[in-house]
């Protein structure tokens, strides 16, 4: 071989090289460009599981771009843990699964960041008896007021607000709490650590028949917060403190023998509106229907079975000229449920399939609440992003779909489920059901992507 191929082939093999580390630097670069590139901010505050559960984070993407997202993990105090933040690109369209209690035994507060808006958060927790509920990661807001509502069903059950701060600023939290019949009974305000969490018990305000409902607020600072409820030490209800609505939907009550039901309204306007109810069974037919003036404030409580019986998985629709919240718990021999109503809004619903325990099924459940029947598009995608199957369905008005779909997922135990309904008034929802033992052990509902 002559010299001069020699050196050629020295210079070539030089570029080959320098080629390749420039392309490594830059991946090196845009890899940590993507982590540094945060703005986009969610949030859960974090109790300890029961009976020896777990919790688990699910983070999905729902842009296709497969976005880098930052976890971090601090305690009741704001303290930051030590193996926090975490750093994780999410698959495009797909999804990912953090353990919490790798990261966090105590209290505290969740966050996740990234540069990408089209990210959700879920934040799930499974007791040991295989019971468990989900709580949307939410977006920390400033000047807005939110209510609970604090009906104890039963009697012995425990009721928390758990308050965090996850942008550092310290804030005050303003409680007011209100009777049954509107009363103001007590106003008390708390001060949030920098980047802490505040579990307050509710019990120690009022007797456990009196209490209706509490406004939440937190002048000049950013949090988020979530009510949750223990009986028997199961979680009963667990839902973020809401925004109130002028209409508002209860996808499912029994009014049966072996059933105790109790429809909570309340007052968040402070204008003592009037509540218009109606009732229908799981045919969409009105079986009953009323008004009830709400006192100024205050609440009304009705049980289904004491106006209509022999309906199981009806439907109530609630509206107001002000505006309200409500909520329905359910007791029978086994157990005490509780269920939010929720206002419809938005074309395009997302969900998660998740599987946490085995012998257990997934029923999609699509409430048709809207004035016309929909035509509605539902589309599967595996935990990897990849799209796996799209179902049309079409729901009639006031009518329910559901479907077993743990068949279109393969037997994987996470995926997710687009829901694309245009102009329809959904209420969309995931049962998981005990196979062997017949019983739901929990219940979701989707999120309003746009």
């Amino acid at each position: 071989m002559r010299r001069g191929d020699k050196g050629t082939r020295r210079q070539g093999d030089k570029g080959i090289r320098f080629a390749s580390l420039f392309v490594l630097l830059l991946a090196i670069c845009l890899f940590c460009l993507s982590f540094s590139a945060e703005g986009y901010m969610l949030s859960v505050g974090h109790l300890p599981p029961l009976r020896s559960g777990r919790t688990v984070l699910l983070i999905t993407d729902l842009s296709g771009s497969g976005p880098a997202v930052n976890i971090s993990f601090r305690d009741e105090a704001g303290h930051e843990m030590p193996s926090s933040p975490i750093h994780k690109l999410l698959p495009p369209r797909g999804k990912i699964q953090i353990d919490v209690e790798n990261y966090l035994q105590t209290a505290g507060t969740i966050t996740l960041e990234s540069s990408n808006e089209q990210i959700v958060g879920e934040y799930w927790q499974i007791h040991g008896n295989g019971t468990m509920f989900m709580l949307p990661f939410q977006c920390p807001d400033m000047e807005t007021r939110y209510f609970a509502n604090c009906f104890r069903s039963p009697f012995r059950s425990r009721n928390y607000l758990v308050f965090s701060d996850p942008c550092g600023s310290g804030p005050l939290v303003q409680m007011t709490f209100y009777s049954k019949t509107g009363k103001l009974m007590k106003s008390t305000s708390k001060l949030l650590c920098p980047y802490g969490t505040l579990v307050f018990e509710m019990d120690a305000y009022a007797q456990w028949d009196t209490l209706g409902k509490i406004s939440i607020s937190s002048p000049g600072g950013s949090i988020v917060s979530h009510y949750r409820q223990l009986c028997y030490d199961d979680t009963v209800l667990a839902v973020p403190a809401r925004l109130p609505a002028e209409e508002v939907h209860i996808d499912d009550f029994s009014a049966v023998r072996s059933v105790t039901g109790n429809l909570i309204i309340v007052d968040a306007s402070a204008e003592g509106p009037v509540a218009r109810i109606q009732f229908r069974n799981d045919r969409g037919m009105v079986l009953y229907e009323r008004e009830i003036l709400l006192p100024p404030n205050g609440a009304a409580s009705i049980d289904p079975a004491d106006h209509i019986n022999d309906v199981f998985r009806g439907t109530i629709s609630i509206s107001s000229e002000s505006e309200i919240i409500a909520d329905y718990w359910e007791r029978n021999q086994q157990a005490v449920s509780g269920t939010p109503a929720v206002d419809v809004g938005g074309s395009v619903l997302f969900i998660s399939h998740f599987f946490p325990l085995d012998d257990v099924q997934h029923l999609l459940s699509l409430l048709n609440t809207g004035q016309e029947s929909a035509r509605v598009e539902v589309q599967f995608y595996a935990d990897n992003g990849r799209k796996l199957r799209t179902l049309k369905l079409f729901v009639e008005r006031y009518r329910r779909v559901e479907e077993f779909v743990e068949g279109y997922f393969g037997g994987a135990c996470s995926g997710t489920i687009i829901i694309d309904a245009p102009s329809a008034g959904l209420i969309v929802t995931s049962q998981i059901l005990d196979v062997r033992d017949h019983k739901r052990l929990g219940k979701t509902h989707a999120q309003i992507i746009r």
